[in-house]
């Protein structure tokens, strides 16, 4: 019997290697959330979509196995979220690529530092900002995988984001526009889900502003056709969605309006809180309770969700009103979800967002296309929003007033150092002022007036007399205790100084009054605008005495001779009287219109029934 060696027994080693499709069209990188991205379009010039592919529109550009090595390294990403915002980064670039007609090692240093500089000048015009955050994440992931961290150190640094992109609103010409629109179409959205109806048009839709907008931009007919357009298909399902969606229609549709629905009512809450979209969006139904902090002001009494919990960052607070409209959206919010067949909770968001699956999403949720928004207001006011603008003004409005740190920071839920890397050199609109006040100086001294003179009558006329006033002072409870007294100029005064009653008992013996000290009194009226006792109080009768006042100051125009009136005083406190009219009369339009009224009909406030009596005010 013949023996042969025993046979050798071999271990086969087990690996993990990811298996290559064999079909690009099999390519797909699945993004969480029910996204996908397909990486087979690069295989093609200028990256086109999915469906400009099946319909035979695309060229190959003869770059397969660098598609593949894509692909594969895709596969071995851990997070799905992030997957999706670099797949449209390479999608960014290789458009570049082709662009350029380059033909060459994709990923050569010179065409990656090449389209990060084309993509920063883009940038620093405030055209397509974030494309090159997106491109320079795509590259940094793949030549990290690919082991060239050398190569990655010799990109280009992100350019600066442009400031417009977060900057405050100018509050007369930027945000009351938009606070029209936002409201107005957050009405008729509401309006429209409780009667169970589906509008075929966005509400922001309006004819006079739109045809506004496309003279002032310029757009061509074709251009203002296709925007047009916009209004109506923003408001239906797109061919995507239905197609990857097992929803029926008639759902889908209904999805779409609720969920601009939810986009609008979203800017609406942040313009009035002032808070970020990371907060905001995690709002749930049982955040929403109320506490009333006095004088008919009202803050969320619930907790934000980073930062140890601290209170939610709306401490400016909101109107009875808002708190109507807020409670209303509530009901309304309960509404999707029952006609959707989703059961109430508690726990549902604020604002949802309803997938193309039907599920319940949040607005941090990359996908929900939060942004979205800004593709109709913007053909309606110019004009783009987003959270951090809407805190920047919250920002600004609180510096305005308070002109303190430590208090915008509580404001804003931020630390103390936060604040002040933005605002320890002030406010944009303060600087605006301070250039003001120092190009009048500048005039006044070039026409031969004092320097000293000049500065200081430009920062009278310069200064921001709502931003004057003690907020500390008046939201002390002390000083609630103490009376304000009404000067004759219409200001309330908390009481002088020390230091003021020393001045003028000085002043009243030179002119030999007498005066006592321990009256407490101040008589120096047209110095309030610069002392901090005082305080404004937008009443009618207060509006009233101060139209009075100055009606009377323009008649003494009558009066001036040579050595008579000061003149100076006179222009100064006339220039200041109109100043605080005007903020008076947008903090109170109402109360502004009546006491204007009392004056116009000749009816005086009794200090002033003769225009002699105004002219004891100045100093002889």
């Amino acid at each position: 019997m013949i023996q042969g060696r025993k046979r050798t027994k071999i271990t086969l080693k087990k690996t993990s290697a990811p298996i290559i499709p064999l079909r690009f069209d099999d390519m797909v990188i699945f993004c969480g959330n029910g996204n996908k991205s397909f990486t087979y379009r690069l295989r093609y010039l200028n990256v086109p979509t999915v469906k400009q592919i099946k319909s035979g529109n695309g060229v190959l550009a003869n770059r397969d196995d660098i598609v593949k090595e894509i692909h594969q390294r895709f596969i071995l990403l851990p997070k799905e979220h992030s997957k999706r915002t670099y797949f449209s980064g390479l999608v960014d670039y290789f458009r570049y690529v082709d662009s350029i007609g380059y033909h060459g090692d994709l990923f050569s240093n010179t065409v990656m530092i090449d389209c990060i500089k084309h993509f920063n000048q883009l940038r620093d015009k405030g055209q397509q900002v974030y494309k090159v955050q997106n491109i320079k994440s795509s590259l940094s992931i793949f030549l990290r995988l690919w082991g060239r961290e050398s190569d990655l150190n010799a990109l280009p640094e992100v350019a600066r984001r442009h400031a417009s992109a977060s900057k405050a609103f100018h509050l007369e010409t930027e945000l009351k526009p938009l606070s029209r629109v936002l409201v107005k179409g957050a009405h008729a959205f509401q309006e429209a889900i409780e009667k169970n109806e589906l509008l075929d048009i966005h509400p922001f839709f309006d004819e006079d502003l739109f045809y506004d907008q496309a003279k002032s931009q310029g757009w061509t007919k074709q251009q203002v056709a296709n925007k047009k357009l916009g209004f109506y298909s923003c408001m239906r399902p797109v061919a995507g969605t239905i197609e990857r969606s097992r929803l029926p229609l008639e759902r889908l549709h209904q999805q779409v309006f609720y969920n601009q629905a939810s986009r609008n009512w979203f800017f609406v809450f942040s313009m009035l809180t002032g808070m970020n979209t990371s907060v905001l969006a995690k709002v749930r139904h049982k955040d929403v309770s109320f506490k009333n902090i006095g004088s008919g002001r009202f803050v969320f009494d619930g907790e934000k969700f980073r930062a140890g919990y601290k209170d939610l960052d709306n401490s400016c607070g909101f109107s009875k009103r808002t708190k109507e409209l807020i409670t209303r959206w509530l009901k309304t919010s309960n509404l999707m979800y029952q006609s959707l067949g989703i059961p109430l909770s508690n726990e549902l968001p604020l604002c949802p967002f309803f997938s193309a699956n039907g599920e319940v999403w949040t607005f941090n949720i990359s996908g929900t296309g939060i942004g979205c928004i800004n593709s109709q207001l913007e053909k309606i006011t110019g004009l783009k929003v987003t959270t951090s603008r809407f805190r920047a003004t919250k920002a600004d409005v609180l510096m305005q007033v308070t002109e303190d740190i430590f208090l915008v920071s509580q404001g804003l839920n931020n630390t103390v150092n936060v604040v002040r890397k933005k605002y320890s050199s002030g406010v944009k609109a303060d600087h605006n002022n301070n250039l003001n006040a120092t190009f009048g100086a500048m005039s006044a001294i070039a026409k031969g007036e004092k320097v000293s003179k000049a500065i200081e009558n430009a920062k009278v006329m310069h200064s921001d007399i709502l931003s004057d006033y003690d907020y500390k002072n008046l939201r002390n409870r002390a000083s609630k205790k103490q009376p304000l007294m009404t000067t004759p100029s219409g200001i309330k005064c908390a009481g002088a100084t020390p230091e003021k009653l020393i001045t003028e008992a000085r002043r009243m013996k030179q002119l030999g009054i007498d005066f006592s000290e321990d009256t407490g009194r101040c008589t120096d009226f047209l110095s309030c605008f610069d002392c901090g006792s005082h305080k404004l109080v937008a009443s009618e009768d207060d509006i009233w005495l101060m139209l009075s006042f100055l009606e009377k100051i323009e008649d003494l125009k009558e009066m001036l001779a040579s050595n008579s009136v000061p003149k100076d005083e006179y222009f100064v406190v006339e220039g200041m009287l109109k100043k605080v009219l005007l903020r008076l009369k947008q903090k109170a339009p109402k109360n502004y219109v009546q006491a204007k009224q009392k004056v116009d009909d000749g009816d005086y406030h009794p200090l002033y029934q003769d225009r002699a009596s105004a002219s004891q005010f100045f100093k002889w």
